[in-house]
C-alpha cells in the first residue's frame, strides 16, 4: 500500500486538501443554495397571500381573456403569468413582484430556516456517529460510508422539486454528515508531519471551508441557466474520486503519531528519525505504549476538554445563526431587491473562499505559539500555553463580528464578512487542532466527534433565535449574542489559571 511509504506524505496532503475543497463544507455555503431554492419558488405554495396576489394580477390586467397558472416553469425560474392572447410575453414587472412576494413570505422563510436547523443539526450528529464508527471499523470503512452518504444527498438535493419539496430535509443533511467525515479522517494525515501539524490542519480545515465556495459556482450556473438538478447530479458522480484516497493512500486502520526512540545519552532522536506507525483497530502491536495512553473516559470528563466542548459549541452557534439569517438579513437591509441580495451574497463566498489563506495563517499563528513556549518549565505548560492566545484570538474575532452586525447597515458588511473568515479559520483549525494535540490520535474521531454533535444540539436554538428576530428584529437577537459569546473567554482563561497555578500537579493527558 502506498501510504506505507513516507516519501509521499506530500501527495496524501494534496489530495487530502482537494477532497476538503470540493467536497468537505458545503453545508456551509447555504445562504447562495437558499437563493436559488427561493428563486425556484420551493416552499412557495405555504405563503397565504399566494391567491390574493393572484386575484389581483387578474383584476387590473386590461386584457378579457387571461389565464393565471400557479404552475413553476423550471426554465425561467419564476411563476408564470399566461396570457392567452400571447403566450410568449414576459411580464418583467410581474416576476419583480413575484420574487418580493418571496422574499416576504415568512412562512417560506420560516421552512427553509427549519431545513438548515435540522441540516446542521444532523451533520453534527452525522460527525459523532462516524466517528464511533472510525474508531471501531478504521478509516476505510468510515469513508466508504462517507461517500455513499454524499453521493445520495447530492441526489437527493437535485431530485428537490416543488413536488417533493421534503427532499431537501434528508439532502442537505446527508451532504454534511459526508463532508465533515472527509475532513475527520485527513485530519490524521497531520501525523505525518512532526513539525507543521497544525499548519496542515489549517491547511484542511481551510480547503473545508472554502467548499462552501461550491455552492456560490452552482448558483452562479444557476443563473446562467445550468439548472440545480445538473449541477448536483455533477457533484454525485465527481465525488467517486475520493475512493482512491480510500483504498491507495489512507491505511485501512488509522495513523498514530510518530514513535521516538531513546539512545543511551537519553537525547529523543529528531523528526526525521521518528517512524510514523499505522496501526489497525483489530491488531494491537506494541502492548506497552497502549498502557500508558490514557482512557478515553478520562479524556471526555477531563475539564480540559469540556471547557473545550463549550468553547466550541457557543461560537459555533453564533457562526451557524450568522449563516442562517444572512438571506433574510440582506432582503431586509435592501428591501427585497433582488439583485442587491444576490450581490452581496456572491461578496460573501468571494471572502469565504480566502479560507485557501485565512485558516494556514491560524495554523502558522498556532504552530508559532507552540515553538515560542518549547522551553517552558513543565510539559502541562508547554502542552497548555501555547493554546491560551489563540483560543482568546478566536473569541475575540467572534465578538467583534457579533458588534459588526448590531449596526445592519451595508456599510459593515464587508468587514463583518472578513471578521467572519478569519474567525471560522481560527474556530475550527483550532477546534481540531486543540484536540489532535491534546489526546491520543486514535482517540481523535470519537473527541471531535462528541464536540461536534454537542454543537448540533446548541445550534438548534437557531431556529428560536430565528422566530425571535421574525418578530422583534434582528438588533434584540444580535445584542443577546454578543452577550453569550463573552462567557467564552473562560476556556483560555482556564487554560491560563491551570498552568500559573501549579503546571506539575495537572494530570497529562498525551505522554510522548
Amino acid at each position: 500500500m502506498l501510504s506505507d511509504n513516507p516519501k509521499f506524505r506530500v501527495l496524501y496532503a494534496s489530495w487530502a486538501f482537494l477532497e476538503c475543497l470540493f467536497f468537505g463544507g458545503l453545508i456551509y455555503g447555504w445562504p447562495s443554495l437558499v437563493f436559488v431554492l427561493k428563486d425556484e419558488g420551493l416552499y412557495y405554495d405555504l405563503c397565504s397571500f399566494t391567491n390574493t396576489s393572484q386575484e389581483s394580477i387578474v383584476a387590473n390586467n386590461s386584457i378579457a381573456n387571461v389565464s393565471v397558472e400557479n404552475v413553476y416553469d423550471t426554465s425561467s425560474s419564476v411563476y408564470n403569468i399566461s396570457v392567452s392572447t400571447d403566450p410568449a410575453r414576459s411580464d418583467k414587472n410581474n416576476v419583480t413582484e413575484t420574487r418580493k412576494e418571496r422574499n416576504s413570505c415568512r412562512d417560506m422563510d420560516d421552512r427553509l430556516s427549519l431545513v438548515f436547523t435540522i441540516g446542521t443539526a444532523v451533520f453534527c450528529i452525522g460527525c459523532f456517529i462516524m466517528g464511533q464508527i472510525s474508531y471501531l471499523f478504521g478509516t476505510r470503512i468510515t469513508r466508504i460510508i462517507a461517500t455513499a452518504l454524499f453521493v445520495i444527498g447530492s441526489l437527493l438535493v437535485a431530485f428537490t422539486s416543488n413536488d417533493v419539496p421534503w427532499l431537501i430535509f434528508p439532502g442537505l443533511s446527508l451532504l454534511g454528515a459526508g463532508g465533515i467525515t472527509f475532513l475527520m479522517t485527513n485530519m490524521q494525515i497531520s501525523v505525518y508531519f512532526p513539525k507543521l501539524g497544525t499548519l496542515v490542519v489549517g491547511l484542511f480545515c481551510g480547503g473545508f471551508d472554502t467548499s462552501a465556495g461550491m455552492q456560490m459556482l452552482i448558483k452562479i450556473g444557476y443563473e446562467n441557466g445550468i439548472s440545480r438538478y445538473i449541477s448536483y447530479l455533477i457533484l454525485a458522480v465527481a465525488n467517486l474520486v475520493t475512493l482512491v484516497s480510500t483504498f491507495l493512500f489512507l491505511p485501512k486502520g488509522f495513523v498514530t503519531k510518530p514513535s521516538t526512540k531513546k539512545y543511551p545519552n537519553d537525547e529523543v532522536a529528531d523528526d526525521k528519525t521518528a517512524a510514523v506507525e499505522l496501526k489497525s483497530p483489530q491488531n494491537d502491536e506494541n502492548e506497552v505504549q497502549e498502557s500508558e495512553k490514557p482512557r478515553i473516559l478520562s479524556c471526555i470528563f477531563s475539564c480540559r476538554y469540556l471547557f473545550h466542548v463549550f468553547w466550541l459549541c457557543i461560537l459555533q452557534l453564533r457562526f451557524y445563526c450568522f449563516l442562517g439569517s444572512l438571506n433574510k438579513t440582506l432582503e431586509v437591509m435592501f428591501e427585497n431587491d433582488h439583485q442587491q441580495v444576490s450581490y452581496y451574497t456572491n461578496i460573501l463566498f468571494y471572502v469565504l473562499m480566502c479560507g485557501l489563506l485565512s485558516s494556514p495563517f491560524a495554523g502558522i499563528v498556532c504552530d508559532g505559539f507552540k515553538r515560542l513556549y518549547v522551553k517552558q518549565r513543565t510539559e502541562l505548560q508547554r502542552m497548555l500555553m501555547p493554546t491560551v492566545i489563540p483560543l482568546t484570538i478566536t473569541t475575540s474575532l467572534c465578538i467583534l463580528l457579533s458588534l459588526l452586525v448590531l449596526f445592519e447597515t451595508p456599510e459593515v458588511m464587508i468587514p463583518a464578512y472578513l471578521c467572519l473568515l478569519f474567525f471560522r479559520s481560527f474556530l475550527y483549525t483550532l477546534g481540531a487542532g486543540y484536540i489532535s494535540v491534546m489526546f491520543p490520535s486514535e482517540y481523535f474521531g470519537i473527541l471531535y466527534g462528541i464536540v461536534i454533535i454537542a454543537g448540533g444540539i446548541v445550534s438548534m436554538f437557531q431556529y428560536v433565535f430565528f422566530n425571535w428576530a421574525e418578530t422583534s428584529g434582528f438588533y434584540p437577537v444580535n445584542l443577546f449574542l454578543l452577550i453569550l459569546m463573552i462567557t467564552t473567554y473562560i476556556h483560555p482563561a482556564f487554560q491560563w489559571f491551570v498552568c500559573r497555578r501549579d503546571g506539575r500537579t495537572g494530570k497529562l493527558l498525551v505522554k510522548e
